[in-house]
């Protein structure tokens, strides 16, 4: 696949086209794939959904972040032509949500340290998973789609001074709700 899309397109590349590439029959490739994009995110889970997993605490999520950019650098042809297939069965979705459920893990692992009078409902944490899910990926795709010019260097650390800013907000707005002698405002 990664060879065909050095080629031509995701669009244009057909079933035909993977297995004559690879000196397979169809039913071997339909035996593991429901289709082409289905291929197309087991490479991205292998590459780099893998590589997170690797990384037990997320504590510097934004080097994961910046593993993930260099790796989708490394196979720029490919994950260009991907995120640029719009539609059903196209790589954005799949993208958007394996990114969803690594934050929903990072937030679930966060959350475990809150006080229990204070827990965060599970729909509040989706919430906020999708909030960032969006983000994130909308910032990535974006980058994919203008050539992926900018080092991912950069984005990573754009991605991390917004966040830190967003983590200085919330804390502050806890800490004035204590003073104030109520509850945090949400």
């Amino acid at each position: 696949m990664k060879e065909l899309m050095k080629r031509k397109s995701l669009e244009k590349i057909t079933v035909s086209d993977i297995v004559q590439n690879c000196g397979l029959n169809r039913q071997t490739f339909y035996y593991h794939f429901q289709d082409k994009y289905d291929l197309v995110n087991w490479i991205y889970y292998n590459e780099v959904v893998s590589v997170i997993a690797q990384k037990a605490d997320y504590h510097d999520w934004s080097e994961v972040v910046l593993d993930v950019l260099n790796i989708m650098k490394r196979n720029r042809r490919f994950y260009i032509s991907a995120l640029n297939v719009n539609g059903q069965n196209a790589f954005q979705e799949y993208f958007f949500n394996v990114t969803k459920d690594v934050l929903l893990e990072l937030i679930n692992g966060i959350t475990d340290h809150r006080p229990q009078d204070d827990p965060l409902e599970e729909d509040e944490k989706n919430f906020i998973a999708e909030f960032y899910t969006y983000g994130l990926v909308g910032v990535v795709v974006q980058w994919a789609r203008s050539g992926m010019r900018e080092p991912p260097e950069e984005i990573a650390s754009r991605l991390r001074r917004l966040v830190e800013d967003s983590r200085r907000v919330a804390a502050l707005r806890f800490l004035n709700g204590k003073r104030k002698g109520g509850p945090p405002a949400h």
